[in-house]
């Protein structure tokens, strides 16, 4: 600042001051167009570090074809009288690199002491303003794409139910555009019963001011559509309530998948064992638990004749429905040819046989066939990439390993049956899935087979149920609170100890 010709001028520190602290580009001139005073808010629009400690004249900070028309404009404002502020703008470029250059608008007041006079100058930016009205056009343009490209039906209602805004979805859904809707309301698009409902929802929102979340149900031309919509009220900047907005979710595939599901999970229930096989001398337990509402987990009870018994368990790879069907396959396929074939081999190689056309892709089956003969009080097995446990009174557990690989991953594969086991009073044989082993804690720590084993040894003196439970129920505790990774499934044959001792084989 250049303060002798401020003096000279004859302007007060005060007013100089209250400039120099304006929020607004500020310029004051002398008679000569010589810059005096430049506040910050004008320094940082010219992007100058200039010191008025030299002269500087205010035709060197406008763009060149600017100059004549804004002497002319200085040279009216000097001859107005003092102290007015000159109502007419005049609009100018900056000097600078043509791309870059910032359009202004200066406004004028005339002051003079004496004889002297000056000129204050107040720029507007004029770029900044094209640049802010710029950005707010690609800002709503965002808005629009997100609001065009999202999986919602979105629209905005005024207080009387007419619609003021849709999104593309709506127009795609009900076949209106946005300029076709504007000022109609559901009772024109909707029947009368449909709409009504639509409208009580609308009305509590704007009576409560709440934001609420409701199910609602529309008709399509497919039928009746489920939505879950979230309403909640618009209100403008002196916050009257201006009309609400909806965010509507179709779900109706969501919940024909579930009721699809429910159907399964029904039908799977039907296909398990209603109850264990009463057997003098033995307890009988088991018990599946779906990582999901349907299992891919199988176990059964297959009578051969009154004195042989077949229990089986089976696992099929993934879990959830896919899975859920194959095991329904694979029971319907073993049932049919245990009414024709007595070997359990045989029986694990047609089966195979089977499998193998009818499975997905990289899908697989591992199954564990187990024949009581309950005159010998003795068992047989085949296991198919499935194993089991025998644990013996004394405490001892024989590890029943797969004799065979598991189903349907070749096409002819030969299976061999195991020598005869004898069960003991309080002997107890486990036929398991992995879901059970391979349960993880939170610290990644696999189950296993050894705390399996522990497990058993610790409650075999339990009822064959009771081990059941306690076996799936602490490989669920064991797993905290993590979902449930893979189905478990158990089946438990327990020697009573109050039954004959039929010795060794």
């Amino acid at each position: 600042m250049k303060s002798q010709l401020l003096e000279q001028l004859g302007l007060s520190k005060s007013f100089v001051r209250s400039l120099q602290y304006a929020p607004w580009p500020t310029l004051i001139l002398d008679r000569e167009y010589r810059l005096v005073f430049i506040n910050p808010s004008a320094r940082d629009l010219f992007d100058s570090g200039m010191e008025l400690s030299q002269e500087v004249f205010l035709h060197e900070l406008i763009a060149e074809e600017s100059v004549p028309c804004l002497e002319q404009f200085l040279d009216c404002c000097f001859a107005a009288a003092p102290h007015q502020k000159l109502t007419f703008p005049f609009p100018c470029y900056l000097s600078g690199e043509a791309e870059n250059r910032r359009k202004v608008e200066i406004q004028a007041e005339v002051l003079q002491d004496h004889e002297e006079q000056s000129l204050v100058l107040y720029l507007y930016d004029l770029s900044q303003g094209s640049r802010t009205g710029q950005a707010v056009l690609e800002r709503d343009q965002w808005y629009r794409s997100i609001l065009d490209n999202t999986g919602a039906v979105i629209y905005i209602k005024d207080t009387q139910g007419r619609y003021q805004f849709i999104n593309r979805l709506f127009e795609e859904t009900f076949h209106i555009s946005h300029d076709e809707i504007d000022g109609k309301t559901d009772y024109d698009l909707f029947p009368e019963e449909t709409a009504d409902s639509l409208r009580r929802i609308d009305e509590y929102v704007c009576q409560s001011g709440k934001t609420e979340r409701v199910q609602e149900i529309v008709p399509h031309e497919d039928g009746l559509h489920h939505y879950i919509s979230v309403k909640f009220p618009l209100y403008n900047v002196q916050q009257k309530l201006t009309g609400i907005a909806g965010i509507s979710t179709d779900i109706t595939e969501q919940i024909r998948a579930q009721q699809e599901l429910q159907a399964a999970q029904a039908v799977q229930k039907l296909l398990y064992p209603e109850s264990a096989p009463q057997v003098d001398g033995y307890d009988i337990a088991g018990r599946v638990c779906p990582a999901e509402k349907v299992s891919g987990d199988y176990y059964d009870y297959i009578w051969l004749s009154p004195d042989r018994l077949v229990v089986a368990v089976g696992d099929v790879s993934g879990h959830g429905l896919g899975p859920a069907l194959e095991m329904v396959e694979t029971r319907s396929y073993l049932r049919a040819i245990l009414r024709t074939e007595v070997r359990l081999d045989v029986v694990m190689e047609c089966l195979n046989e089977f499998l193998y056309r009818d499975l997905r892709d990289s899908a697989f089956v591992t199954l564990f066939l187990a024949e009581i003969d309950l005159k010998t009080d003795s068992f047989k097995y085949v296991g198919a990439g499935h194993q089991a446990e025998l644990l013996k009174r004394d405490g001892s557990c024989i590890r029943l390993k797969s004799t065979g690989l598991m189903l349907g991953i070749d096409s002819h594969v030969k299976y061999s049956c195991s020598a005869c086991y004898l069960l003991q009073p309080e002997d107890l044989l486990l036929i398991s899935t992995d879901g059970i082993t391979e349960a993880l804690s939170p610290e990644r720590e696999m189950f296993g087979h050894d705390r399996k084993a522990n497990l058993l040894l610790q409650h075999r003196h339990q009822t064959a149920r009771e081990i059941i439970n306690e076996l799936i129920d602490q490989a669920g505790l064991f797993t905290g609170a993590a979902q449930q990774a893979d189905d478990m499934t158990a089946v438990c044959v327990k020697k009573n100890s109050d039954g004959p001792d039929r010795g060794q084989f």
